[in-house]
C-alpha cells in the first residue's frame, strides 16, 4: 500500500504510546537531579515558539520533566528542472521525521545514559535521477536510502542508539545509528531539511560511500566544551529500511573525526576534521579490468578496502550578539543572527571512489532583513574532480561536475518555514546541458 494516501498515517500515535509508557515506567528522580537533555519551552505564543503545537496540556512538559522527549518534523519539497539536465520535469515529495530521546538520568534509571531514537517515512517523487548530478540535488527526498530511488518508505527505523557518558568527558554508544550528522557545520548542515539541499552542501562530495543508517559502536570524548573527539566502528553496508543483522560482517568502516570551536575576537567559528577507513568489502575497481569467470561471465575488477579524508569549517563575520557558550551545530540553524562563511575540502581512494576530490564553500546566515530575525539564508559554490577512465572520453564523461546553489528560508513562524531554492548544475556528461532547479520546500516542526 503507497504512502501518499495517508502521509501522517497511524505512525505519531505508535510513537506517542511508546513515550507514554516510558513515563510510566520511570523511577521518579531525586528532588533538583539534572539530566542529560536540556527541557525545551514548550509554551508561548504560536508565533514566537519552536514548536507549532504547545505543551498538550501540560503532558509534554511533564514527559520531558521524567525524560521523555518527543518531536516530529514534516518536510515537503517541490522542485522543477526548467532547463538542461536529463528532463525537464517537476516532482513533489514529503518526508517526516519522528524523534524520540530518553533521558534515562533524568528518569533516575541509569546515570549518564540515553536512549535516542530516529523514525523517518517518505513519500512522492523528486528530480534527483533526472537533474544530471553526481550526486542529489534534494538530500531529504533521497535519504533514507532505498532499491530505487524514490521508493515510498511507510515507515523505518533509522537511528536506534544507547549512549553511556562513563564521566563528563568520556562516553560510548552502541546501536544503529544515522550518519548524516557526521559533518556539522554551522552554515551548511541541515539534512536537506533546512538550511541547502544539494549534498555538497550537507557532506563532502567524497562522502558519497558513506552509508546513510548502519550498525555501530562508538567513543566519543570531549576535552573541553568546545571541543569533541569521536571514533565509530560500523558496518559499510546500508540498513536503512532493514535492521541491519543480516548484513552484519559485510565489510567494516572506521571514522575519527574531531570538531573544536573557537572565538575569533569575539565571532565564534569551528573546524571538523574526518578520516574513514573503510575494509573487507568490495568496492567497485575503477580503471581495473574486468574478467571472465567460468561460470559467473564477465566479472567487474573489485578492492578490499577504500578510504577519505575531509575538513570543514565555518566562521562567523558580523553577529547581532555575543555567544553565551559552544555554538549547537546540530539543529540546522544559524545560532546567532548574523552572517559567515563556511567551507569544505575532502580526497578520496581514486581507485575505489567515483569522486577523487571535492571543495565547497559559501556565506550563511540568519536576519538579514529589519524584522526578520528567524529568516536564514545561504548561497554556495561546489566542485568535484571525478575519476576518469580509458571510456571516459569515448562516452562524453568529463573530470568534473559543479554547481551553484542559494536558498533563503522565510520564517513564518520559527517552527514553519518556506524555503525558496535554486541550484544551477553543470553535468559531466557533455551532451547535457547544466540544469537550472527551482524549488520550494516547507517545514513544519510540531
Amino acid at each position: 500500500m503507497g504512502f501518499r494516501t495517508r502521509p501522517a498515517g497511524p505512525v505519531p500515535a505508535a510513537l506517542l504510546r511508546v513515550a507514554a509508557l516510558l513515563v510510566a515506567l520511570a523511577v521518579p528522580s531525586e528532588a533538583g537531579e539534572e539530566g542529560i537533555l536540556s527541557i525545551p519551552e514548550f509554551t508561548g505564543d504560536l508565533l514566537r515558539r519552536d514548536r507549532l503545537t504547545d505543551g498538550w496540556n501540560g503532558k509534554r512538559r511533564e514527559w520531558a520533566d521524567n525524560g521523555v522527549q518527543l518531536e516530529m518534523d514534516w518536510v515537503q519539497t517541490f522542485q522543477a528542472v526548467v532547463d538542461g539536465g536529463r528532463s525537464t520535469e517537476s516532482e513533489y515529495g514529503g518526508s517526516l521525521d519522528y524523534m524520540l530521546l530518553v533521558d534515562l538520568q533524568r528518569m533516575g534509571v541509569v546515570p549518564g545514559a540515553m536512549v535516542k531514537v530516529r523514525a523517518e517515512s517518505r513519500y512522492g517523487e523528486s528530480v534527483n535521477t533526472v537533474s544530471g548530478n553526481v550526486l542529489p540535488v534534494s538530500m531529504d527526498q533521497f535519504m533514507p536510502l532505498t532499491t530505487r530511488p524514490d521508493d515510498d518508505i511507510a515507515i523505518t527505523v533509522t537511528d536506534l542508539t544507547y549512549q553511556q557518558f562513563l564521566s563528563e568527558k568520556l562516553g560510548v554508544l552502541l546501536g544503529k545509528i544515522d550518519t548524516l550528522d557526521s559533518d556539522p557545520n554551522e552554515f551548511a548542515s541541515g539534512r536537506g531539511n533546512t538550511q541547502f539541499q544539494n549534498f555538497n552542501f550537507i557532506f563532502n562530495g567524497t562522502l558519497g560511500l558513506l552509508p546513510y543508517s548502519t550498525l555501530a559502536a562508538g567513543a566519543i570524548w570531549m576535552p573541553t566544551k568546545r571541543a569533541t573527539v569521536r571514533a565509530i566502528f560500523f558496518n559499510t553496508e546500508d540498513a536503512s529500511t532493514s535492521s541491519g543483522f543480516d548484513d552484519f560482517g559485510d565489510g567494516w568502516s572506521l571514522a575519527t573525526e574531531a570538531d573544536f570551536q573557537y572565538l575569533l575576537g569575539s565571532l565564534p567559528g569551528g573546524t571538523n576534521v574526518g578520516f574513514i577507513y573503510s575494509g573487507d568489502n568490495r568496492f567497485f575497481e575503477y580503471g581495473g579490468r574486468f574478467t571472465l569467470v567460468p561460470g559467473e561471465g564477465i566479472v567487474p575488477p573489485t578492492d578490499d578496502d577504500t578510504w577519505t579524508a575531509f575538513v570543514s569549517g565555518w566562521q562567523y563575520l558580523h553577529a547581532e550578539e555575543e555567544a553565551k557558550g559552544p555554538i549547537y551545530l546540530h539543529d540546522g540553524k544559524p545560532d546567532l543572527q548574523g552572517i559567515g562563511l563556511f567551507g569544505r575540502v575532502g580526497f578520496a581512494d581514486r581507485d575505489t571512489n567515483p569522486v577523487e576530490w571535492a571543495i565547497s564553500g559559501g556565506l550563511g546566515g540568519r536576519g538579514l532583513f529589519p524584522r526578520r530575525d528567524h529568516d536564514t539564508f545561504g548561497a554556495g559554490y561546489f566542485y568535484s574532480g571525478l575519476v576518469t577512465t580509458r571510456f571516459s572520453g569515448l562516452v562524453g564523461l568529463a573530470d568534473h561536475t559543479q554547481g551553484f546553489e542559494f536558498f533563503y528560508s522565510l520564517a513564518i513562524t520559527p517552527a514553519a518555514q518556506v524555503t525558496f531554492d535554486v541550484q544551477l548544475i553543470d553535468s559531466p556528461a557533455s551532451s547535457l546541458d547544466t540544469a537550472v532547479i527551482l524549488g520550494v520546500r516547507v517545514l513544519l516542526v510540531f
